[in-house]
């Protein structure tokens, strides 16, 4: 499938290179924010909820790269994508009144979801300073139109007393196979829980061999807590020790086990070249051996940024697009398969991201 050349500014945020992205996949921060003189969105009328919508489109028109789309317009497809992208989640209860996404989905605001706006910034790798001046860019362009409920005790006001106060929450996805692979993982335990931040694994797959189980969300258990450069400062300074730990036992590793790695990264290899059809997991886990591979210079002809995207490209809602956008020819048995039609794709978009890729 031939696709036409972008600009870096024009690319996804997934797509591009961040700091530490060997080891953090992504950045993300988040701001809750509620409207003064209406009552929390759980409490809200039909009519409390329009004309905060309204509000909030008003305040976003000062900025020509913001989208306003009412959620009930976006079907099950775009609804599916803004779930991979961790705009939305996918809980069955998620409601909200409106998305508004700038043009590489780097930016979101949810509006009447649990408050009355949460904005959202992602950045590939480790980005706390850049993704923060992003984010308050968008919280001083809504202030400009809107006031936000705040007091002096408590700061803005959430739904959630945990939010209160600043109403920031840092999380940053973390990869680290050599901590698990070493059994050091109950030491990195131990830091999160003193720092009275929490870890929370990405995917629950059951096999255990499985790359992907080595994927973390690290995030602060109260937001409420300090200011916000409390919170960068906790987080960064516990994130520096992850780094400096998984680099070391990484080198250890690939010195003490060249054939167990080298065994690894050649059964994902072959997997993914040779398979007609993948599951998600089973893409999840190839991309992990890969970049592990990549990390311990086993495997070259591929980049942190490229393999860090791959984790967007093969989920579900963006292979479902591909497949409704684009004219495949698929094997006579699946023609009326979706579901084996989409792992089809999913095999060949990853056969397609490793055509340069060797391994030593």
């Amino acid at each position: 499938m031939a696709e036409s050349k972008k600009t870096e500014t024009s690319l996804p945020w997934f797509s591009l290179a961040g700091q530490n992205d060997d080891i953090v996949l992504s950045t993300k921060i988040r701001l809750a924010r509620n409207l003064a003189d209406f009552p929390f969105p759980v409490k809200m009328n039909q009519d409390d909820m329009e004309r905060v919508n309204s509000l909030v489109y008003d305040a976003v028109q000062a900025d020509e790269k913001f989208h306003f789309i009412d959620y009930k317009n976006i079907f099950s497809q775009g609804r599916q994508v803004l779930m991979d992208k961790n705009i939305i989640t996918d809980e069955k209860e998620f409601d909200c009144t409106a998305v508004v996404l700038n043009d590489d989905d780097s930016k979101s605001i949810l509006v009447n979801h649990i408050d009355h706006v949460r904005i959202t910034n992602f950045h590939s790798g480790f980005e706390t300073e850049k993704a923060m001046s992003e984010i308050y860019r968008v919280d001083e362009l809504l202030q400009e139109k809107l006031q936000f409920a705040a007091s002096r005790e408590f700061g803005y006001l959430t739904s959630h007393i945990k939010d209160c106060g600043t109403g920031l929450k840092i999380s940053i996805r973390l990869f680290i196979p050599s901590i698990v692979l070493s059994g050091q993982f109950d030491s990195i335990i131990s830091m999160v829980t003193e720092k009275k931040l929490c870890i929370s694994p990405v995917f629950q797959v059951s096999d255990t061999a499985n790359f992907a189980n080595f994927i973390f969300d690290l995030y602060p258990g109260n937001a409420s807590e300090g200011s916000e450069l409390d919170q960068v400062a906790n987080i960064t300074s516990l994130a520096s020790i992850i780094f400096k730990t998984e680099r070391k036992i990484r080198r250890t590793f690939a010195d003490n086990n060249p054939t167990i790695l080298l065994n690894f990264v050649k059964r994902a290899y072959a997997k993914a070249m040779y398979s007609l059809l993948l599951t998600y997991e089973e893409a999840a886990d190839i991309i992990s051996v890969i970049k592990f591979g990549l990390q311990t210079g086993r495997v070259s002809g591929i980049m942190e940024q490229d393999l860090n995207a791959l984790y967007y490209r093969a989920k579900h809602g963006h292979i479902l697009y591909v497949n409704d956008n684009y004219a495949f020819s698929y094997e006579e048995d699946l023609k009326k398969d979706l579901s084996a039609q989409l792992q089809r794709l999913r095999a060949i978009v990853i056969q397609q991201a490793f055509e340069k890729l060797t391994i030593s």
